[in-house]
């Protein structure tokens, strides 16, 4: 079966952490309480700077609303899909993508680099499921090099429907969507575009725990402050403890750095009121090293909304990083995908991801203890917004980079364009 045009990428990220840090101090030679030193990232990869081009491409339509997005899952569905392009064209996209490229892009290649990417994505016991779905007409019919590859090395699947009748076969999509998301995802776009021959979904659905965990029964409703000056109430977690915690001056903000489970690090940007587009700035062009650096203890009566935040956000005219290459250029060739070497290109791409936060997580069980602050403790709110990142702690890949201005959960319907 041939392919003439690939049509869709849905990308789904779901974390729901639980944070917290431990009641007593802890000793120097103790690691419990610390968010482990993060470590150089292997010599083959490092998304940092994608991600924070792909922050700076946000739609103007994005830039008052929650951004949420998955650096890491973004990159595996395109390095599948850079193989089947040129060998020329390969090393450009891979590049782009943060690859220190050596040796030839053959089949080989394109295997170790599915499975050096699986193996920064945590594990299944670590809350995660993953996974693609390539939806392919059944009157075409596609490689089974490519069939094989994208199974066994990208975790992905092809299913073959009919896009003669759209109407049917989006509803033959959405359906599968949400069995394979496990019904977190029943609706990817109002409509297909047609012709579409091969339309593609990625989704990551990652419930990971803090380490530390919170008590739930002491999760009230308190006032969050939103952009607008106004203010609205939302579930507050509440934990004391010492974290690690950091205030920079010449950006207005505290830095907060929390530990999950599973070598997971959450990093949080807490700006002063009317300083976020500083802080965003000072995060898209200070080092990276800056914010992932152990900071010192503090003891502090923590304060952070539980919330779910579900975010869409289309990508195809997105470019790599230091690239005028598009993430899915006119002249990107990808008939490796079929039998017949017909020209094939992404027209549409979709990222959505979803991020919920609760009080989940493990160790320092508190069921039967009381919020009981000595006096002069200094409290740490999140009433206001905020950036965050989360990443893999071994190899600083980023798996999430956000900016939450209203927790409330908010269904995102309509597709964004940049």
């Amino acid at each position: 079966m041939a392919v003439s045009i690939l049509s869709l990428w849905l990308l789904l990220a779901v974390l729901v952490p639980c944070f917290g840090g431990p009641v007593t101090p802890p000793t120097e030679t103790s690691n419990t309480s610390r968010t482990p030193a993060i470590q150089g990232a292997p010599p083959f990869f490092n998304n940092q700077k994608f991600a924070l081009s792909l922050y700076t491409q946000l739609p103007k339509s994005k830039l008052g609303k929650n951004v949420i997005f998955s650096p890491l899952s973004i990159t595996m569905p395109l390095v599948l899909l850079a193989f089947q392009d040129k060998p020329e064209a390969r090393r450009q996209v891979l590049q782009g993508l943060g690859f220190g490229v050596t040796g030839a892009l053959d089949a080989k290649a394109a295997v170790q680099y599915g499975k050096l990417l699986s193996a920064l994505l945590p594990a299944e016991h670590c809350g995660i499921h993953t996974g693609s779905l390539f939806f392919i007409d059944k009157t075409l019919k596609p490689q089974t090099t490519f069939l094989t590859l994208a199974n066994s090395s990208y975790s992905s699947d092809v299913i073959l429907i009919s896009f003669g009748n759209h109407k049917l076969a989006k509803k033959q999509i959405d359906l599968a969507i949400k069995v394979k998301t496990q019904g977190k995802v029943t609706r990817l776009l109002r409509n297909l575009k047609p012709p579409t021959h091969l339309f593609l979904t990625n989704y990551n659905l990652f419930k990971g725990k803090w380490k530390y965990r919170f008590n739930p029964k002491y999760t009230g409703m308190r006032n969050f402050s939103l952009s607008n000056g106004t203010n609205i109430l939302v579930p507050m977690m509440q934990k004391i403890g010492w974290f690690q915690l950091k205030y920079f001056s010449h950006i207005h903000s505290y830095v907060l750095q929390l530990p999950f489970t599973c070598n997971i690090s959450g990093v949080f940007f807490l700006p002063n009121d009317g300083d976020l587009k500083e802080c965003e700035k000072a995060l898209l062009e200070q080092s990276f090293n800056t914010w992932i650096q152990p900071f010192p203890l503090r003891k502090r009566w923590l304060f952070f909304p539980k919330f779910s935040i579900p975010v869409a956000l289309q990508l195809e005219s997105f470019k790599h990083v230091n690239s005028s290459l598009k993430l899915f250029n006119k002249r990107m060739d990808l008939s490796g995908i079929t039998l017949q070497k017909a020209p094939l290109r992404v027209t549409m791409a979709v990222h959505r991801a979803e991020l919920a936060v609760s009080e989940d997580g493990e160790g320092e069980d508190v069921s039967n203890s009381r919020v009981n602050p000595e006096p002069g403790l200094a409290a740490l709110h999140f009433n206001r917004s905020f950036l965050l990142l989360i990443l893999d702690e071994a190899s600083k890949s980023l798996l999430f980079m956000g900016r939450v201005l209203n927790p409330t959960r908010v269904i995102t319907d309509a597709v964004h364009r940049p």
